[in-house]
């Protein structure tokens, strides 16, 4: 309902809920047409949505810090078409393009597109048993069912040197997504280790010092806890990014924590895009606001945001 406001106040709303705070928004695809029977809808966003987006936000701050950051996890190819395609049209947003090094390198598909592929075909698969079932992770990057579907323009991942076009943008950079893309929390911990710095080295070899990291799924306490995130720090001085729906405050950066970004729900429109991250942020806000009060107890859950009409 408040994607139905006016735009002048739900840019009120907005700079409200945001304050001095920075925001990072997780893409995954980018496509003006769906592709028939999509598995996973909410990936993919019309270029067009984003476009407007990014303009909403841009003009409704009115700031002239940066305190944007668009990023585009996986490392398929039409994502990294439409940063190059945009980066120079936002000079002021940071664009973070999130790649699985091997992947890259090797040509290797994702698990999901898999199981999209396995549905066309008739078979009878469930989406999480493909997606989740065990892995080993040394030869999870073999695998010749994934190498084909790397192979399908559908599912195309952007090369190496499309990856380095985006790292020479000059607000531009490549980031690290693990090699195998798997939830940390279904991995034993030396397990994650090993993958953290396999894909570190790999990712260094291909394209230089990784200044950005993100977890697969990245939920916090779901896909990943704090022993993930100190294992992250042994290996290098990075940004470490998560899913957890929430702005944040430049200190968070300095502190190293796992930064948080909103995953892009792609079925919505810019407008409902903009009202989900209004509600979130203001509730953010006002639990952070009642937290530092000593008669509220830290145990209580988050306050629910009503706001009238909606």
């Amino acid at each position: 309902m408040l994607s139905a406001r006016d735009e002048r106040t739900l840019a009120a709303l907005l700079r409200l809920s945001l304050g001095a705070r920075h925001l990072s928004l997780c893409f995954h695809r980018v496509a003006s047409v769906r592709r028939e029977r999509e598995l996973l809808p909410k990936l993919t966003m019309a270029p067009a949505e984003i476009d407007r987006l990014v303009e909403f936000l841009q003009e409704s701050t009115r700031r002239s810090d940066r305190w944007l950051t668009m990023c585009f996890d996986d490392g398929y190819r039409d994502s990294a078409e439409y940063i190059l395609s945009r980066a120079r049209r936002f000079p002021q947003v940071d664009w973070v393009f999130f790649v699985c090094p091997e992947k890259i390198e090797r040509r290797v598909g994702f698990r999901w597109d898999l199981a999209e592929v396995l549905r066309e075909q008739g078979a009878p698969v469930d989406h999480d048993d493909v997606v989740y079932s065990p892995i080993d992770v040394p030869t999870e990057n073999a695998r010749n069912d994934l190498r084909g579907i790397a192979a399908d323009p559908r599912f195309a991942l952007a090369d190496v040197e499309l990856c380095r076009q985006v790292q020479r943008l000059p607000n531009g950079a490549l980031g690290n997504h693990t090699n195998i893309h798997h939830r940390a929390m279904m991995l034993a911990l030396h397990e994650c280790r090993s993958e953290y710095e396999r894909s570190t080295d790999d990712f260094r070899r291909l394209f230089g010092e990784p200044r950005h990291f993100a977890f697969p799924f990245g939920q916090p306490g779901v896909d990943f806890d704090q022993r993930h995130v100190a294992a992250l720090r042994r290996i290098g001085n990075f940004h470490v990014w998560s899913t957890e729906p929430r702005p944040y405050d430049v200190s968070e950066q300095e502190k190293g924590s796992a930064l948080p970004r909103f995953a892009i729900d792609g079925t919505r429109t810019w407008k409902e895009t903009v009202a989900h991250l209004v509600l979130r942020s203001l509730r953010t806000r006002v639990a952070r606001g009642l937290r530092s009060h000593p008669k509220f107890p830290p145990s209580l859950p988050e306050p629910r945001i009503e706001l009238p009409g909606v």
